[in-house]
């Protein structure tokens, strides 16, 4: 730090408002006190002419700041104007003020004018730009209509479609299942007719085995029933309901399942010997 800045951040010890450079004597605050009251009213002229609302126009020349400053005219109080308003000049500043009021009028109607003009391109813009919009949500909609018809109109064919495969498919069903149940009827009266076959020829056989004084009650009874129920020459499960019916009812000890073949072969026996 040099000597100058350390000698201006001493502070004088005479004076507790404001520091003062080592330097500063009584004749510098002589002086200061003579001229500050001058400087004070150009400091405060300099802000009216600026148009400060907080500043009073004291009609302070820089002519009568210098003479203040020296001594050759008095300094006025702060409240007082340096010299009476001249008619003139305060006719002066009303006529600047009437034409800078009116500028600023014109300027404040130039204003209003252009943002009007403004408002009026931004709502013509505003309202193209929405007409432009709808027209195109429109369009859209129009565009979404059709595409939701054809997408109709294709579900409709195609469940026309699987309704008329699925008819086929029921008809295709329909006719395996009644060839399958022809079939089926077929074999089983085959196998029915095939099992009576068998059964016939095992209880001949079973017949053979067996002793005579087992099975005469049941050829006997076999026998007769083919001459007592002429009416029936066939031998049918109404037959053999009856016939069972009536074996039951003799209750010999045998059951009908073990006397059944011996019954038909009485039947048969009659039958061939053509006793009816």
């Amino acid at each position: 730090m040099d000597k100058q800045t350390s000698r201006i951040s001493n502070v004088n010890p005479e004076s507790s408002v404001s520091p003062r450079p080592q330097w500063w004597t009584d004749k510098h605050s002589s002086t200061w006190d003579r001229v500050k009251a001058a400087l004070r009213r150009d400091w405060e002229q300099t802000k009216a002419d600026f148009s400060s609302n907080d500043s009073a126009d004291l009609n302070q020349e820089i002519g009568d700041t210098v003479k203040q400053s020296v001594g050759k005219e008095p300094i006025p109080p702060l409240s007082v104007k340096t010299r009476p308003d001249d008619p003139q000049d305060v006719a002066k500043r009303v006529e600047k003020q009437i034409k800078e009021r009116g500028k600023a009028q014109e300027r404040v109607i130039e204003a209003q004018t252009d943002a009007a003009v403004v408002q009026v391109q931004a709502q013509g813009k505003i309202a193209s730009e929405q007409q432009a919009a709808q027209e195109k949500v429109a369009a859209e909609q129009r565009k979404l209509g059709e595409i939701a018809a054809d997408a109709r109109e294709a579900a409709m064919k195609s469940q026309r479609d699987a309704q008329e495969k699925i008819a086929k498919q029921q008809e295709k069903i329909a006719e395996v299942r009644s060839d399958a149940s022809q079939k089926i009827a077929e074999v089983q009266q085959k196998a029915g007719e095939k099992i009576a076959e068998v059964q016939q020829k095992a209880s001949e056989k079973v017949a053979v085995v067996r002793d005579w004084n087992q099975v005469e009650p049941a050829i006997r009874y076999g026998y007769g029933a083919r001459l007592q129920y002429a009416d029936s020459p066939t031998w049918d499960d109404q037959l053999e309901s009856r016939l069972r019916h009536e074996w039951t009812q003799l209750k010999n000890g045998n059951t009908w399942e073990d006397v059944q073949p011996h019954v038909r072969h009485g039947w048969d026996a009659a039958a061939r010997n053509s006793i009816v």
